[in-house]
């Protein structure tokens, strides 16, 4: 009787075993079937989706920090352009006492002051350090010298323009803005005679400017009138003299009165009929009709 409960436990045992085999077989063959056929595990998809998520959030915090670094770039750039000075727009106030230690003696560096604009011209040291040609310009604001060329003397080293033409006032606006173009802006004299403490435009800057529009005004007439009556043309001999003429098409020869920045300007110019005034005057001794004048 106990070898027959024996062999029967013993078969028991093998059908389990023959069973578990043949469960392990078929998921084994689901799992073979599932990578042959390109399946995967129910939780790949799922993975896969948090694992895109992830990198779309660390691609747009990349942007961003790459965005804010290029506009902190762009702001640095606009800081050092000419006439600005922070990324803040905010322009430096520059002092008299500040601006006459900037001498390469008392600071290292050298700065000068032109229309009540500071610029850092340490670069030009050779132009503008103790040896330079224009030593004198450094450490204080001398607009008028670059004009009248007196930049020896403190009489000649003086912001004030007036009394000058308006002319003058344009070729010094021109300088101005080489400065801005080929040095480091600081910031604005003041107070001074162009800005006052605030750093705001004083009675001395509105009259530079208004001088500037007024030469920009003639300078545009000049050119416009040169082009609507062109220049005769003319000719000298020590044997003739001299001599003036318009083709045939280009009208009768006249002297052209005009006036640029206050002062009267006389060329010969060609104009289209043959009629005269104080403005386009006849050559001594020469008929209105004529296309020809000696002079």
């Amino acid at each position: 009787m106990l070898r027959t409960a024996f062999v029967a436990g013993t078969n028991i045992m093998r059908r389990r075993r023959a069973t578990a085999g043949d469960d392990e077989t078929e998921r084994e063959k689901d799992e073979a079937k599932s990578a042959s056929s390109g399946g995967s595990p129910p939780w790949s998809a799922l993975s896969l989706v948090l694992i895109v998520v992830v990198f779309a959030v660390i691609g747009r915090l990349g942007r961003d920090a790459v965005t804010r670094s290029l506009g902190k770039w762009g702001n640095l750039g606009r800081s050092i352009s000419p006439f600005s000075s922070s990324p803040s727009g905010v322009t430096r106030l520059v002092t008299a006492e500040e601006l006459s230690r900037h001498d390469g003696v008392q600071d290292p560096t050298l700065w000068l002051a032109i229309l009540g604009e500071v610029f850092d011209v340490t670069k030009g040291e050779r132009h503008y350090g103790a040896e330079g040609g224009y030593k004198g310009f450094v450490g204080k604001d001398g607009t008028r010298a670059f004009h009248t060329g007196h930049f020896n003397t403190p009489e000649g080293l003086t912001p004030d323009m007036s009394g000058l033409p308006d002319a003058a006032h344009l070729a010094i606006r021109e300088w101005a803005d080489f400065y801005g173009r080929d040095y480091a802006y600081v910031g604005k004299l003041a107070p001074g005679f162009y800005y006052d403490e605030r750093g705001k435009g004083t009675e001395g800057k509105r009259n530079f400017e208004a001088a500037v529009a007024r030469a920009r005004s003639d300078k545009a007439n000049a050119v416009a009138r040169d082009a609507a009556f062109p220049a005769c043309r003319a000719r000298w001999s020590q044997q003739h003299g001299g001599e003036v003429w318009c083709d045939a098409n280009t009208g009768y020869p006249r002297k052209d009165v005009s006036h640029v920045n206050g002062k009267p300007r006389v060329r010969c110019a060609c104009f289209p009929d043959p009629g005269f005034s104080d403005q386009r005057q006849l050559y001594p001794g020469c008929p209105n009709d004529a296309r020809r004048c000696a002079t």
